[in-house]
This record gives C-alpha cells, sequence and structure tokens, in this order.
C-alpha cells in the first residue's frame, strides 16, 4: 500500500491568532484553544511574509545496555511550535483603529490603547499583565495549533524597501489536523516605502539622512515542560537596534566622544514613517544609548552604523 502524494502548494500559508479573553462567556481557561473554547469568529487573520514554522523537541540518549553496538532508541518530549513571520509595517486605514496585527505586538508584552480617538499607542509593559493566544498556522492541507503563545518582535527599516515588523512566536504543541486554508479578507493597508517622501530619523531632536534602521525587543520566551505545568513564558527583555546614517560634519554629530563620554549620555529617538492619517507610525523610545560606531558605506557615501540600547522604554503609535 503506498501513501497518497497530494500536489501541496508551499506557499498557501496563513496565520490566525485568538487573544485570552478575560470576559469570555463561558470563561476560557489560560492556555487551552481559545478558538474552539469560543467561537471561531475570534481568529484574526494576518497577512504575512516569508512565515515558517518549525518543530522543536528534545531527545533524550537511554543509554541502553542491550550486547549490541550501533544506533539506541531515545525518548522524545518537550515537543513545541515556533513561527517566524513578518507583517508589513503599516497603518489600520483608520487612525484610531487598532492594525489587523495588534495581537502580534500584545503576546510580545506590547500594550493596546486605542482610547485617545486618534490613535493607538502600543508601550513596552513589564508586569506580567500580556496576553498570551492561540495561533492557527495553515500549510495547504494542514492546520498546526500553537497554544499559549507569546512573542519577541523587531523591525526592520531599509532605505528603498517596505518596513516590517518581525516576530518570533512560541507555542505549546496543540496538534496538527487536516484543514483546507480559509479564503480570509485582509484588512491590513498597503505599506508606503523608506524614503525621503515618508521616512524621517530624529536623534535629541535632530533629523539625520537615514540608511537603515532596526530595533529588536530582544524577549526571552521559554518553553517549559514540567510535572504539573506545560507553558511558555515571557521571562525578560532588553530591547536593543542599530541606526545607519550619512556621515554628518563631525561637528554637528560626533558619535565616537557620545560613546567615549564618562557621564550616563542618553538621546531621545523618534522614527516617523508616513504621511497619510490611517496609514502612519512612530517609533520612540525617550532614552537611547550609543554604543561603538562604525565606518560603512552606501552608494558612494560615507555612513555611521550605530548599534544602540534601549534604557527608555519604546513606544510604536499608529495614527
Amino acid at each position: 500500500m503506498a501513501a497518497v502524494y497530494k500536489k501541496y502548494k508551499v506557499k498557501k500559508l496563513l496565520l490566525g491568532i485568538a487573544l485570552f479573553n478575560s470576559a469570555a462567556s463561558p470563561a476560557l481557561v489560560k492556555g487551552e484553544d481559545y478558538v474552539a473554547a469560543s467561537d471561531p469568529q475570534a481568529l484574526q487573520y494576518i497577512q504575512t511574509k516569508n512565515a515558517e514554522l518549525t518543530y522543536e523537541s528534545e531527545e533524550i540518549d537511554r543509554e541502553l545496555d542491550d550486547a549490541t553496538l550501533g544506533w539506541k532508541p531515545k525518548l522524545t518530549v518537550g515537543t513545541h511550535f515556533k513561527i517566524s513571520a513578518e507583517v508589513e509595517a503599516a497603518g489600520s486605514g483608520t487612525a484610531e483603529n487598532p492594525v489587523a496585527y495588534d495581537g502580534l505586538f500584545q503576546i510580545a508584552a506590547m500594550s493596546s490603547d486605542s482610547s485617545s480617538g486618534t490613535h493607538v499607542d502600543y508601550n513596552e509593559l513589564d508586569d506580567d499583565s500580556w496576553p498570551d493566544a492561540t495561533v492557527y498556522f495553515y500549510m495547504d492541507g494542514v492546520l498546526h495549533k500553537l497554544l499559549n503563545c507569546q512573542s519577541n518582535v523587531s523591525c526592520a527599516f531599509a532605505n528603498k524597501t517596505a518596513p516590517t515588523f518581525k516576530n518570533e512566536i512560541t507555542g505549546v504543541y496543540g496538534g496538527v489536523v487536516s484543514g483546507s486554508v480559509p479564503q480570509p479578507t485582509f484588512t491590513q493597508m498597503k505599506p508606503v516605502p523608506v524614503s525621503n517622501q515618508y521616512t524621517t530619523i530624529l536623534l535629541d531632536g535632530v533629523e539625520y539622512v537615514l540608511v537603515n534602521f532596526s530595533w529588536d525587543k530582544k524577549a526571552e520566551v521559554s518553553y517549559s515542560n514540567l510535572p504539573g505545568y506545560e507553558g511558555v513564558s515571557l521571562d525578560d527583555f532588553a530591547p536593543e537596534g542599530e541606526i545607519e546614517i550619512l556621515r554628518p560634519a563631525l561637528a554637528d554629530f560626533d558619535p565616537f566622544a557620545i560613546s567615549r563620554s564618562e557621564e550616563d549620555t542618553f538621546l531621545s529617538l523618534e522614527l516617523n514613517h508616513g504621511k497619510t492619517a490611517g496609514n502612519s507610525l512612530k517609533i520612540s523610545n525617550p532614552e537611547i544609548q550609543l554604543l561603538t560606531p562604525s565606518y560603512s558605506e552606501f552608494e558612494g557615501k560615507s555612513t555611521y552604523k550605530i548599534p544602540y540600547g534601549c534604557v527608555g522604554a519604546t513606544a510604536i503609535r499608529t495614527f
């Protein structure tokens, strides 16, 4: 008897997320499948790019004595999934509404606050108040269920590209079943490119010519499997990133003096992207520390590449 071959398409991928809802009725149990336990409509589908799923586990060598040479059977424990996926950095279309990928920020320990009526703020949290989520990841013909998900988030704004947020999601194994890929209507806006028309960066209120910008929350996301507990936790984070700018006159900006200063020298950071209401965003931090700069080159022009650490809390605003 032979296995049945199916013409599955590797590009037919879809990610959906359902956040824990403390007000759900009937009440949800933390870490269960929130889609199966409530309403399938709770699943928010997100248009991703470069999505990859990996299945991870630990293999325990049993070290058996059986009077033979060769390979010995092992035990497998701690099976779980990880997903790496990017979303285009764009607004919701309406300034006061959360973006479609709002849930990916929230499971990375970011708040979601739309109370202003004019914008949505995503601020770093350190009080364990952020939710977990159930993630459904479809690959043509197969549905992978991830429970109790937490995530790291980072971003990349490279010159003449569509900027992206990248999420690295870890979730408890919730099952793999046959399932056709749904055909949702995505609500995400078309992004605008990183360019002179749409993008500015300011350090301590001074605008510089941006080549590349990155920020990474550097969240420590851990999967644990212990007697009495299986789950995923976000245990700490230490955000950092890198800025590349065209090199200005040394009298106007001296990153070497800043990095060598005997006193703590922190600069404010503000990156603005977009011009249209409903498709604009800002990434800001009141205090970053510039680290060891280096020279580089872009299109024949001299640049500074400057890594930085975030002393203050990073905020992302969509408007």
